[in-house]
């Protein structure tokens, strides 16, 4: 694999966690000047997600019948618009429509991408790529925060988005010139024969369980950088933006860390590396409960990077467990992220509300231990004696 080619992965997995939770350090900024509640204005986040969610399952067969490239550098140039489009918004309303529109176009790019490399390379170096994608999800869900929150600071809230779009650019120019064309693809039919497939999925416990996994993955991240961020910003720590944007530099640890996840899968196995990246994320909770800055900041860098390396984790199973319907399998996948990842922005709210960042932190490890019991339900290795089928490293790019 090419390093222009590694390249335009990294930034696709940029492009589809870039806008999802710019607007997190913003929230207060927008909640006064379109006049709303704080507690409303994390609306802006469910409606990206819940329209991620309503999309996914869709976008694979949409690529099955288009082609995986077409689709999502039609899918880039489409958030391009709809990011410099909120930039614009002129009241709150307008705002989640246009966010919404962004969440309708990620999939596009999310799963049409995680099928491109189940297809297009195999064995060890899938395991490597996946965990390529997944860490620029990570520096994009960074970057995201980080750019927002200082062009906020800066500029105003609008400049952010303008901001956010240059990414998408020079993303969209990378993935038209760097990444090759399909070679392991062929088309389907129709898009209905793509859609068929979807069916035939919710007999596929392992798969589901996998979703429900993925689901809580997104809950406790998306949990608590919104909520432990507003806990920044209230006393006694008195963050600004622009310093709450840069507490999400905590993303670049699962950058650096995350690739190596690929290689500790092959190592001691999905399950064993889940349950690891799960402990990871519980004790980055209870340091968040200690009452100082630093500790705040190291207990959501390991919570992150548990989020992420435990995302490595799920959709690369995800995509096996899908056997030919692949690409739906991986839709469906990230209708449960992405509907976790919405609920989990608003659920904690009465919470924090009535007994602070504690109780969220209560739930959100709650979820965490569900999702490792589901773990430990649907990720058991094969029987010894089985004989196991192999996938050979096949790479195809130089």
């Amino acid at each position: 694999m090419s390093l222009r080619a590694r390249t335009a992965v990294f930034l696709l997995g940029l492009c589809a966690l870039l806008n999802i939770y710019s607007t997190q350090p913003l929230l207060p900024d927008l909640a006064h000047d379109l006049h709303v509640p704080l507690g409303r204005s994390t609306w802006t986040i469910t409606a990206t997600t819940l329209g991620v969610a309503l999309v996914a399952p869709f976008a694979g067969s949409v690529s099955d019948r288009l082609g995986r490239k077409r689709v999502m550098v039609a899918a880039i140039a489409g958030a391009l618009a709809a990011t410099l489009a909120c930039a614009v918004a002129w009241n709150f309303a307008a705002m989640l429509v246009f966010r919404l529109a962004q969440g309708l176009l990620i999939p596009f790019v999310f799963a049409v991408a995680v099928s491109y490399l189940a297809e297009e390379y195999t064995g060890p170096v899938a395991q490597r790529a996946n965990a390529l994608y997944v860490s620029g999800t990570a520096f994009g869900g960074f970057c995201g925060r980080f750019l927002s929150g200082a062009a906020t600071e800066r500029f105003g809230w609008r400049s952010s988005f303008v901001v956010l779009a240059l990414v998408l650019l020079v993303t969209l120019a990378a993935t038209v010139a760097w990444l090759p064309r399909e070679r392991g693809f062929t088309p389907s039919d129709s898009l209905l024969a793509g859609l068929r497939g979807i069916g035939g999925h919710f007999g596929n416990a392992r798969l589901l369980g996998t979703c429900v996994i993925g689901a809580s993955i997104l809950f406790l991240q998306v949990g608590a950088f919104t909520y432990a961020g507003m806990r920044l910003k209230a006393p006694p720590f008195g963050l600004s933006t622009f310093e709450i944007g840069a507490v999400f530099a905590v993303f670049l640890v699962a950058v650096v860390v995350t690739p190596l996840t690929g290689r500790l899968i092959g190592r001691i196995g999905r399950l064993r590396t889940y349950l690891l990246v799960g402990l990871v994320s519980l004790a980055g909770l209870a340091l968040t409960l200690v009452p100082s800055t630093p500790a705040v900041i190291v207990g959501l860098a390991a919570s992150s990077t548990g989020v992420f390396s435990g995302q490595a984790c799920a959709i690369g199973y995800a995509a096996e467990a899908g056997g030919a319907a692949r690409s739906s399998a991986v839709g469906l996948y990230l209708t449960s992220y992405y509907a976790g990842g919405s609920i989990g922005a608003v659920a904690p709210a009465p919470l924090y509300t009535a007994a602070g960042w504690s109780a969220c932190a209560a739930l959100l490890a709650a979820v965490v231990g569900v999702s490792v019991l589901v773990a430990l339900a649907v990720w058991r290795p094969a029987p010894v004696g089985r004989p196991q089928r192999h996938r050979f490293e096949e790479p195809l790019y130089d």
